[in-house]
């Protein structure tokens, strides 16, 4: 077990271990706290009391927590750095520090005059850490308040479950402005003598790369991150370790994490919990059958009142222990199951419904890979429902188009809901819009309701197929995405989206075993516009691995080639 420092004398303890790796340099401890004096230094020329602070850095950062620790000043963190969110918290602060406009920066590097006479001194423990402020799925802001006790009671608590091992470098696609970062990407490694990357990893591809010139890492990731992971990267020739990978935010698909489990070959720990209730429990789930339980965390204690709602009592939330907005089921040995959100009931037009359950009966179609069902309202009230598709799925779409798809859908939830409550709004994404945090708001929802439908495929008329060769009749709609923006007086298909298209119909068809390699004699002859009727002939070598396409129509021949795979 690695030997903890505690949040509030962490100076005091003077570990002798890098706090993070900025750029391939580790940051030690002395050019850290030399950075939280220069911060000290500068903000103690402001007598404000409450600060937001936004700064993508996470070193920065954590050095202006504790440079406003010091001075007692409050520390109000958003989410983000959008303009609207700043300003809403600017109007319950006195000014902002870091990456905000108009917002107090660094003074000189050089300003270390009476550095080495400077006190550290040990931080209360009632003293207020931050004030983190989330949306949620509401989209309005509230406060959520955190003291440096609390802090460290969680610290402890995860420190005691899962044991960190001092040295290995902690990489991140989360956010540190969000707590589940805050206390997994910064607060729990710089505790543990594990030093943090500074660089985020926006792409399962910067894990990779990051990975590279380690020898052991944890990864702290979001179920988007995993869900998405690229599989064709060469995981298995890193020579770097992962000791373990935590996923927070929301439940993984049991394909999705031992995916990631198997990529990295490290377990993969799920952790459940909220902004208000911190860490609650965790899982790790198993080829074995059935989903795996949620294990409390130790000194995390239930109360289950009347209605069946359930509190949450630990050192780390506040006296008035807040509830949980989902539904549980508590086995005896005190493991959980997750049985709905409690708090999904909305009314449609003096109907009461849980959207819960909409996108249960959604998701176990085997076209449909994600679903998020809302309460849109406009001249009425309505449910809106953003899907993903599963490959199965997707194939519908193409061949039957997005009216049909919709219909059987329908008709899927007419059989277990009243005809009032039905979604009236769809839309079709490739991926739900999840944030840094891998969280799905209500305002990015919205947002996908007010853009039209996408239309991304021909509407095909027929489909004529024996072993070689297949012929798709299809019209192009006029809605067609490919058209936006791409001569806006004389819409054309561009050439790429025929041989996108190709590919996709070419291995739904054809038993093609590799991947794409390459194009072979690519002609384009005439131009494809909306309404046209056109003929897709496809034909496969399966001996070479090469399908041959053309598009027809009475104009002609439009576009022809090989599309070689290997």
């Amino acid at each position: 077990m690695s030997e903890y420092f505690s949040l509030s004398n962490w100076t005091q303890s003077r570990p002798k271990h890098s706090v993070a790796i900025r750029s391939g340099k580790h940051l030690s401890v002395e050019e850290f706290m030399a950075n939280v004096y220069r911060w000290q230094h500068t903000l103690s020329q402001y007598s404000g009391q409450r600060w937001v602070v936004y700064h993508s850095d996470p070193y920065e950062f954590l050095s202006i927590l504790y440079a406003l620790w010091y001075l007692k000043k409050v520390a109000c963190v958003p989410g983000d750095n959008r303009p609207a969110t700043i300003t809403r918290l600017l109007n319950h602060a006195d000014g902002g520090v870091g990456e905000i406009d108009n917002g107090i920066t660094q003074e000189s590097a050089s300003e270390l005059q009476g550095f080495a006479n400077f006190d550290f001194p040990r931080i209360d423990n009632q003293q207020v850490a931050v004030e983190l402020y989330t949306s949620g799925s509401s989209g309005e802001p509230k406060a959520i308040i955190k003291t440096i006790g609390q802090l460290e009671s969680e610290l402890q608590s995860l420190e005691q479950q899962f044991p960190a091992k001092p040295g290995a470098q902690i990489l991140s696609t989360v956010s540190h402005q969000h707590l589940y970062g805050l206390t997994f990407r910064l607060l729990r490694p710089f505790s543990s003598g594990q030093p943090f990357l500074t660089e985020l990893c926006e792409y399962t591809e910067d894990i990779f790369n990051y990975a590279q010139p380690l020898t052991q890492f944890v990864l702290v990731a979001s179920p988007s991150h995993i869900s998405r992971v690229n599989e064709l990267l060469a995981w298995s020739s890193m020579k770097a370790e992962c000791l373990n990978i935590f996923s927070a935010a929301a439940p993984l698909k049991k394909a999705d994490a031992l995916r990631m489990s198997k990529l990295l070959d490290a377990p993969l720990l799920e952790i459940y919990g909220s902004s208000e209730t911190g860490v609650i429990a965790w899982r790790s789930q198993s080829d074995n059958d059935g989903e795996a339980h949620w294990q409390r965390l130790p000194h995390v204690i239930f109360e289950i009142d009347e209605q069946e709602q359930v509190k949450v009592c630990s050192a780390f939330v506040d006296k008035s222990s807040p509830y949980l907005n989902d539904k549980l089921n508590i086995y005896a040995d005190g493991s959980f199951e997750l049985k709905g959100r409690s708090d999904q009931i909305v009314k449609i037009e003096g109907k009461r419904v849980s959207l819960n359950a909409i996108e249960s009966v959604l998701i176990a179609h085997n076209w449909v890979f994600e679903a998020k069902a809302f309460s849109l309202v406009r001249k009425r009230t309505e449910v809106a429902v953003v899907l993903t598709l599963t490959k199965v799925g997707e194939v519908q779409l193409m061949q039957m188009g997005r009216a049909k798809v919709i219909k059987t859908l329908r008709n899927l939830l007419l059989s277990n809901f009243e005809t009032i409550v039905i979604p009236r709004r769809w839309r079709f994404v490739d991926t739900m819009p999840y944030n840094q945090q891998g969280k799905v708001t209500m305002a990015s929802l919205h947002a996908l309701m007010e853009q039209p439908a996408l239309l991304k495929w021909p509407i095909i008329k027929s489909v004529d197929k024996n072993t070689a060769e297949i012929k798709i009749a299809c019209v192009i709609p006029t809605g067609l995405v490919y058209f936006d923006g791409h001569f806006d007086q004389a819409p054309i298909l561009p050439g790429v989206v025929q041989v996108h298209w190709a590919q996709k119909y070419a291995a739904e068809y054809f038993a093609i075993a590799g991947r794409f390699s390459h194009l072979e004699v690519i002609k384009f002859s005439n131009i494809i516009q909306p309404d046209d009727q056109i003929e897709i002939v496809l034909t496969f070598n399966p001996q070479k691995q090469k399908v041959s396409f053309s598009y027809r129509s009475d104009k002609g021949l439009h576009s022809s080639g090989r599309i070689c795979f290997a």
